[in-house]
């Protein structure tokens, strides 16, 4: 039995004849695709991904064709984060423990639950390989774009904590069941659970009232290494499956940093930045002897949201611009803007000369004309949207330089800028340094190295080596709460100029 491939790449589309269970990566190779897979196809480095519509997320390598698909590979800059992404990720070797033995086919299951994204990786546990990726929208977001208004919902809604526990749980095994119908197997099979989050969202998971996050002095019920139980939980895998959250630092450095510095094979002298750009923008700063970290709500523009024509990465969002045109993603046709493409627009913008220094436009810019997308209006960007342009990289801005002021570092001190997190896969480095969302002086500094939670949470899962790891990190790490911090407000003032006003060490000193 035949059936065919349509594979886009580059806005051009190629259709192949294949048989039944032919490799997906194979037939892409074989056609000449460029498809990294530095394991050469042994399904553990998780780097071929492509996008299989209506599908979602695979692995090239562990995807056989039963259907006729189409598949969206890999753009040049998403090819340029996975190798890069490969190059500084720390290699541990996969050594098998007690839960391998729980089941006639054990597997394992590694989460990243974002305030946005949940990412899922299902691993072998005999053999370590890395069998799938997929990655959906938390339904928690039903109750709120962000974690303030999800606590909110909890604090005000008789049960709330309930429900939200309960929406995170059933989409966790929404996805086990997916993986087991994947691998012809029960869910049952699944015997280990691994889970970086932000502390919210570990919080909620756990059922816990995350009010204390949201109060003053915002303390966390907790944040060391915590085993649950997963019958207790609901959830689908093996009644006895370990299930593990990660330790954080404070209410707002989850185990999602921790666990993605941990993920770096970075072992010089030399410290580095390492931020995540998101909903929320945590950031820390990392030396041999000491870690200093912080957290910025950021808000959720560079997710799409409170942006008059936003979106999330979805396909038909602009995700590129420049002055010579638009990419969606995709390749379909436009119906909004992602965060990466309105960066690119900003960035524009004020090449242009269209957005003043402080952030005036004078009227709505029109990205994509009505009856030239897939609306019956303007695609446009508005005086609000650099607004929430300004707010969110002013607070991501002020927050690295809140790290670099207590460090006593200089830039010239400082040898990589890790960029992780979904969104900054796709971020353009150039239109982010343009509007002052990056330090210039990173310039040439800056890696992009995708869902280093994921791969934390990942790495975790394979060793009991790297949950030490994990905790000798967190115990040399010290939280800088801006809140408190007397010289956040002025930073973030300034910040949120596109050319920041120069002031002398006494002026921001207030002398």
């Amino acid at each position: 039995m035949k059936f065919t491939v349509e594979v886009i790449s580059k806005k051009n589309k190629t259709r192949v004849g294949v048989e039944k269970d032919a490799n997906l990566l194979s037939v892409l190779q074989a056609n000449d695709f460029n498809i990294y897979a530095p394991c050469a196809g042994n399904g553990t480095c998780s780097k071929c991904r492509v996008q299989v519509i209506d599908f979602g997320s695979v692995l090239s390598c562990q995807h056989s064709v039963q259907e006729d698909i189409t598949v969206i590979i890999p753009d040049k800059l998403e090819m340029e984060v996975l190798v890069s992404q490969y190059s500084h990720t720390l290699t541990v070797p996969f050594i098998p423990d007690q839960t391998a033995m729980m089941s006639s086919y054990p597997l394992g299951l590694a989460i990243d639950i974002g305030t946005t994204t949940i990412a899922f990786y299902q691993v072998n546990l005999i053999t370590g390989v890395l069998q799938g990726i997929k990655s959906a929208v938390n339904h928690q977001a039903t109750f709120g774009a962000d974690v303030i208004s999800r606590i909110f919902y909890c604090t005000e809604n008789e049960g709330g904590i309930k429900l939200l526990q309960r929406t995170i749980i059933a989409q966790i095994n929404e996805y086990m069941q997916i993986f087991a119908e994947e691998n012809s197997v029960d869910p049952g099979f699944f015997t280990k659970i691994m889970i970086a989050g932000n502390n919210t969202m570990l919080h909620m998971i756990s059922g816990i009232d995350p009010k204390s996050l949201a109060l003053a002095p915002f303390t966390p019920v907790f944040t060391k290494h915590q085993m649950l139980n997963a019958l207790d939980l609901g959830l689908a895998s093996h009644p006895d499956a370990e299930v593990h959250l990660l330790p954080s630092v404070s209410a707002y450095v989850g185990s999602d940093i921790v666990a993605g510095i941990a993920s770096l094979a970075n072992e010089g002298d030399k410290p580095y930045l390492f931020i995540d750009i998101g909903t929320n923008g945590e950031m820390a700063l990392v030396s041999k002897e000491k870690i200093w970290c912080c957290a910025t709500a950021a808000g959720p523009a560079f997710e799409g949201a409170n942006i008059s024509c936003g979106s999330g990465a979805i396909p038909g969002a602009i995700s590129t611009f420049s002055e010579t045109g638009f990419t969606t993603i995709g390749y379909a046709k436009p119906a909004s803007i992602c965060g990466s493409g309105l960066i690119d627009i900003v960035s524009f913008l004020l090449d242009q000369s269209k957005i003043s220094e402080d952030g005036l436009l004078e009227e709505d810019f029109i990205v994509s004309a009505a009856g030239e997308n897939a609306l019956a209006e303007n695609i446009s960007i508005t005086q609000k949207d650099i607004r929430e342009v300004q707010l969110a990289k002013g607070a991501i801005a002020a927050g690295i330089s809140i790290l670099m002021q207590r460090s006593e570092l200089e830039y010239s001190d400082i040898t990589h800028l890790y960029v992780a997190g979904g969104f900054g896969n796709y971020m353009n480095m150039d239109s982010a340094f343009n509007i002052g969302l990056l330090p210039e002086e990173m310039k040439g500094k800056t890696e992009l190295i995708g869902n280093a939670a994921g791969t934390g949470a990942l790495l975790a899962l394979k060793s009991k080596s790297f949950l030490e790891r994990i905790e000798l990190i967190r115990q040399k790490t010290e939280y800088i709460e801006l809140s408190y911090d007397k010289d956040f407000p002025l930073e973030f003032a300034l910040k949120m100029y596109f050319t920041p006003p120069k002031l002398t060490s006494s002026q921001r000193s207030g002398k």
